[in-house]
């Protein structure tokens, strides 16, 4: 998973809130309300969900941060029984048809808090469940930050209280934003799978640029630094300092993210995007295409000018791999492999031939630290789940080679046909089953089944 601005308390974020629960009321999804504070650098939590027993698999589990205590836990108003094991909450459930949970914690988000609860946990190997630096956090569902039912919709009510000199941006539109006793407290209210949220300090942006194109507003806000990254040579980083050239930097970065919403319209399908909002982030590593906004680490974005194609990937989740079966074989392939492949061919309709090919052989011919990377099946590749130091290898080279492969087979247009019949289905968890079955209704799973033979 993938930035913002104008600090006005009321504006609205970005695409509108449409329903995903198709055909069914709210009363029939998973619902969660949370109350979020944020004081004193620690997110202040009070949660409950309430939910039909035959709604979820999970019906006796949650997957909850391990870095994550509880102050109080309560099953239908009676303390809560459970166990923990790993990033696994076990809970005994009264064999009702519906139960409601409640829990109040607290998630530290300064560096003293942190290791003070990673000492407490051990040596975990569990990402913690905020992304944070000194001003600016992050959380999200792969995170753990909340009790998670995977490959579910959910009904999320959620408000989020702030300091006025902060502001909030989440997945979807606020449906009300109040200030009082020098804080902003932003509601939502939305159906999806997942309710990411980031928190910044408003005075830390450099002036935005706002720019409407083809009834889009387009709003980029950046860290002021001094000096920006434009090439590694020799394997030593090449900055720049004069303002200038950072500013032609930067609207390369703007006019390139603008061009792939125009080309991802053109070739997958056309989204109603009101605004679309790009945060350049200090917390380092993270990058996000979240709906309303996409979220870059500064690092990405003064890469941006020189791989060309980093930011892009993100806008491609717009459309691609943000509703993807977490649980299921191939989550990894359909949501991260397919869309950076995409991306490729985005970069491909404005970089040239050449450059593409280039591309995808780096990604075929991957080395690390100057070792070429071990070749890998396809088989793996639509197995291979985050977590080992070569996942990402694997998931965005290797598997993009694949997909490649698969074009060369089938040809341009039939692989994009079958895209866009896979992932544009609304109200819907995308699976490698999805894909297949369409490579199946376009006469191309001969092809298909050639990749199980190579070795990349």
């Amino acid at each position: 998973m993938i930035k913002l601005s104008v600090w006005v308390a009321g504006f609205l974020l970005a695409i509108s809130c449409t329903p995903l629960y198709a055909g069914k009321s709210a009363a029939e999804f998973p619902k969660y309300i949370i109350n979020i504070e944020y004081k004193d650098s620690t997110l202040f939590i009070n949660l409950s969900f309430k939910a039909k027993k035959a709604e979820t698999d999970q019906n006796n589990f949650f997957l909850f941060n391990p870095c994550i205590f509880l102050n109080e836990a309560l099953l239908d108003e009676t303390p809560l029984t459970y166990r923990r094991s790993n990033d696994t909450l076990y809970y005994e459930s009264p064999g009702l048809n519906e139960t409601t949970l409640f829990m109040r914690y607290e998630i530290p988000c300064s560096a003293k808090g942190y290791r003070n609860i990673v000492s407490a946990c051990g040596d975990s190997i569990f990402t913690y469940p905020a992304l944070f630096d000194t001003s600016q956090l992050f959380c999200e569902r792969f995170h753990k930050w909340y009790p998670v039912l995977y490959d579910n919709f959910s009904n999320y009510e959620v408000n989020i209280t702030v300091p006025n000199t902060h502001k909030v941006f989440a997945y979807y539109t606020e449906t009300d934003c109040l200030e009082a006793d020098g804080k902003i407290t932003f509601s939502y209210h939305c159906f999806d799978e997942d309710f990411p949220f980031f928190i910044t300090p408003t005075s830390i942006f450099q002036q935005h640029t706002v720019i409407r194109h083809n009834n889009t507003n387009y709003e980029f806000c950046f860290l002021p630094r001094p000096r920006r990254l434009v090439a590694v040579t020799d394997n030593k980083p090449v900055f720049i300092s004069d303002k200038k050239q950072i500013d032609s930097l930067l609207n390369a970065s703007i006019y390139r993210s603008i061009a792939a919403v125009e080309w991802y319209t053109a070739n997958l399908w056309k989204q109603e995007i009101k605004t679309l909002r790009f945060i350049e982030t200090g917390i380092l590593g993270l990058a996000a295409g979240l709906g309303s906004f996409i979220l870059m680490d500064r690092m990405l974005m003064n890469m941006e000018a020189i791989d060309n194609y980093a930011l892009s990937h993100e806008i491609s989740h717009l459309w691609l791999g943000i509703h993807t079966e977490y649980l299921a074989k191939g989550k990894f392939f359909m949501g991260e492999s397919i869309p950076e492949y995409v991306n490729l061919l985005y970069y491909e309709s404005w970089a040239g031939t050449e450059a593409f090919n280039k591309a995808i052989n780096d990604k075929v011919q991957l080395k690390l630290f100057e070792v070429p990377f071990y070749t890998v099946t396809f088989e793996q590749v639509i197995n291979q789940r985050k977590g080992n130091p070569q996942a990402d290898e694997i998931i965005y080279h290797k598997g993009v080679a694949f997909v490649h492969e698969f074009r060369k087979m089938i040809g341009h247009e039939k692989l994009l046909k079958i895209i866009r019949d896979t992932y544009s289905v609304p109200a819907h968890f995308v699976t490698l089953t999805d894909f297949e079955n369409k490579i199946k209704a376009n006469d191309c799973w001969n092809a298909y089944l050639k990749l199980y033979e190579m070795n990349l």
